[in-house]
């Protein structure tokens, strides 16, 4: 009975009763080539922007018998690799600049991006992904369990919900001005203002202020300084969310300091302003003797 080959890795298969005194060479060839190839061995391919058939011999070694295969060369269009039309696994990197189809020729193909790496199978008639392209992840990513990394490394990481992920700041804005301004009875802007346009409609708006007033010409009666923040011309606390009150004579000096943590619910651009009045006689003046204001927002989400 002569020799018979395995489907999937071409293995010889001694007939009963062949190869006497020689059937250790076949063994040996079996097991220390065609097996070890087939667990461990590496095959370089290089496609020259053409379909590549893998060869596929019985005996012997071949190209399509290794367990990982390392396509280069210079694909200027998407190619195909074809396989054997036998059951295998491969665990394949793509270098050669475009797409590869993994194929037996009919069935469905796997497909495997430009400088990616991926793990496939075939059925005997179809190849599948086992694993997807991992440097071109499209749609969603599901990710269950903890993500430890020592290096995170992305051009541009872009996401509008970060499920469990909150109280993380997504923008700042920061104004400031040296300008004095000076306002009496009523409520004026101070010209200090920032705007923001969240990225979520549930995010939150930080707004902290820092500036120096004067009110002038205080007298015995006393007099007291209003400040306010106005969102998209609105008072958004209601009513003053600072006061300085004094009494005595010529002008009082006060520095003063605010946050306010503002719920918009929109997506919609808005600028937050620095409002201020005196209740009394006189003027107050923002961000007098040439002193700074600084007025910063963060987006909370």
């Amino acid at each position: 009975m002569a020799s018979t080959y395995s489907t999937s890795l071409g293995l010889e298969l001694i007939g009963q009763g062949e190869q006497s005194g020689t059937w250790g060479i076949t063994t040996n060839n079996n097991f220390g080539t065609l097996v070890e190839q087939a667990i461990t061995g590496v095959q370089t391919i290089t496609m020259s922007n053409a379909t590549y058939t893998m060869s596929f011999y019985q005996g012997a070694s071949d190209e399509a018998r290794n367990a990982v295969l390392q396509l280069i060369g210079t694909n200027l269009a998407p190619q195909n690799l074809v396989a054997p039309a036998v059951q295998k696994v491969y665990l394949i990197s793509n270098q050669t600049g475009n797409t590869v189809y993994v194929t037996t020729g009919s069935g469905a193909n796997a497909t495997i991006l430009n400088n990616n790496y991926a793990q496939v199978y075939c059925d005997g008639t179809n190849v599948y992904n086992a694993t997807p392209n991992v440097n071109n992840i499209v749609g969603n990513l599901s990710v269950t369990g903890n993500i430890t990394s020592n290096t995170l490394t992305a051009n541009t990481v872009t996401a509008t919900n970060f499920v469990g992920v909150t109280g993380r700041i997504v923008q700042t804005v920061t104004a400031t001005t040296g300008t004095a301004y000076t306002t009496s009875s009523s409520y004026t802007s101070t010209g200090h203002q920032a705007t923001i346009t969240p990225t979520s409609a549930t995010s939150k708006i930080l707004v902290m202020c820092s500036a120096l007033l004067e009110q002038t010409n205080v007298y015995a009666s006393g007099g007291t300084s209003d400040i306010a923040l106005y969102r998209n011309g609105n008072n958004v606390v209601p009513g003053s969310v600072w006061q300085m009150i004094g009494s005595g004579s010529g002008s009082l000096y006060g520095s003063f300091s605010f946050a306010y943590l503002d719920s918009p619910a929109t997506t919609s651009s808005l600028t937050y302003a620095i409002y201020f009045k005196t209740e009394n006689s006189g003027n107050v003046v923002y961000n007098t003797n040439g002193n700074a204001g600084q007025l910063i927002l963060m987006e909370i989400l």
